[in-house]
């Protein structure tokens, strides 16, 4: 079922906000130009001018992404279990920043700050079989630790770069094909995760921001 109406989330992938399920709704909407601080410069350029906001149901920002607008280099990714066909692994896909401590798609720890979000896929290998319908995730590692902001990652050194935020596994959010045009707007598939549309160049991408997997 997708719908626009809002429900709490984590922020997170759950992508990253550990705060606990409340009857409210959550609400998205326009957010301004991509932290300077601690972000390296390379990285600001290349995304969007304006994010997208989230809210809890208290008003208060609970996260803040933001999308590339620069043209992909390199071959997309493709393959068996790929949905988003113009992305190349490892790329730069967008930013996000939250206040506080998160939890991603494996429920494991994030500290607060801001993340850049690269593309990354699951492995076919039995460790990872039935982790989610298809193999697009996002990959969050340290802003400031990621310097190289036009390079596509191979796999091995986007998984290193990622464990920069401090767990044992990479950190991962869940991607999905947005339901909209990359507008502020929340919705919810099919495994009732509940995903914020971020604009994108090409298309927008949909990351899970409440949901994890089952495992």
């Amino acid at each position: 079922m997708r719908t626009n109406a809002l429900r709490p989330i984590h922020i997170g992938l759950a992508l990253l906000i550990a705060i606990p399920a409340l009857a409210a709704d959550f609400s998205v909407e326009q957010a301004g130009a991509p932290p300077a601080d601690g972000v390296p410069e390379a990285v600001t350029t290349m995304l969007h001018g304006e994010g997208v906001r989230v809210k809890d149901p208290d008003g208060k920002v609970v996260a803040e992404f933001w999308g590339r607008k620069s043209a992909f280099e390199g071959d997309p990714a493709s393959g068996f279990g790929i949905r988003f066909t113009t992305i190349p692994e490892g790329a730069l896909v967008g930013l996000v920043q939250f206040p506080d401590k998160g939890s991603d798609y494996r429920e494991q720890h994030i500290p607060p700050g801001i993340y850049t979000l690269r593309y990354g896929l699951h492995p076919e290998d039995g460790d990872h079989m039935g982790v989610a319908p298809s193999r697009d995730f996002v990959l969050l590692t340290p802003a400031a630790a990621d310097t190289e902001a036009s390079r596509n990652y191979g796999f091995d050194d986007l998984v290193e770069l990622s464990y920069k935020v401090g767990n044992s596994h990479p950190t991962v959010a869940r991607a999905e094909m947005a339901d909209g045009d990359g507008s502020p707007n929340i919705w919810q598939n099919d495994l009732e995760h509940w995903v914020v549309d971020l604009k994108m160049v090409g298309e927008p991408i949909g990351i899970v921001v409440y949901g994890h997997a089952d495992e």
